[in-house]
């Protein structure tokens, strides 16, 4: 999605706190899916939609009193990705932040490296097209479904914001309690995974 100039944004805001119907229909078309996404990284494709509705009417309600401290779109991800996991709460599910300065999940195992850096076996060739033809093979869209579902709510969730929405680390901290440098290594973690299961897809066509 083409990110909106500032200028731009700030004629939007004006039209949306005058009230303006039109303004808040392009607001919807601008981030409606995109919100969907993100609350379904959480929460799940089948509440996904309810926790967007509920987000716009708690924006609504709060858009005289936002003051522009952000853009549009971090500040209505914050009240989607909250009302997201508000709902995880009430359905007793916790989403656990990993601390990343311990253990070594999702690194590289360092047996695949010699010592001067360089692969001990290098990995599987992907697909000869290119990543994009990958997706276009059913079976491989579902493993990586499967991957994602199976992948800890916060690596879920800041993989989505940064892959998926193209949030920058600086707005995904605004929108998930995370500080930068635990978003980086809880990226990191999960690509490491994506790369796994997209090398063994390569050597085996299965999940």
């Amino acid at each position: 999605m083409t990110r909106r100039k500032p200028e731009d944004e700030g004629a939007l805001l004006a039209r949306l706190q005058a009230g303006e119907k039109a303004a808040f229909e392009e607001l919807v078309r601008l981030y409606h899916g995109a919100m969907k996404r993100a609350a379904g990284a959480i929460v799940g494709e089948a509440q996904a939609e309810e926790a967007v509705q509920e987000a716009w009417l708690s924006a609504i309600r709060h858009l005289p009193d936002f003051e522009g401290r952000s853009s549009l779109k971090t500040w209505l991800f914050s009240i989607v990705i909250n009302e997201a996991r508000g709902r995880l709460r009430k359905a007793r599910r916790e989403i656990r932040i990993d601390d990343p300065a311990t253990g070594k999940e999702g690194l590289f195992d360092p047996d695949r490296f010699l010592e001067d850096g360089h692969w001990a076996q290098a990995p599987a060739l992907w697909h000869d097209q290119s990543p994009e033809a990958l997706l276009s093979h059913e079976d491989f869209l579902r493993c990586l479904e499967k991957l994602l579902d199976a992948l800890p709510e916060i690596q879920r969730s800041v993989l989505t914001l940064r892959e998926y929405q193209g949030l920058e680390v600086e707005e995904i901290c605004n929108i998930l309690p995370v500080s930068a440098s635990n978003v980086r290594v809880i990226l990191h973690r999960a690509r490491v995974k994506v790369y796994a299961m997209v090398e063994v897809y390569e050597e085996t066509g299965t999940c």
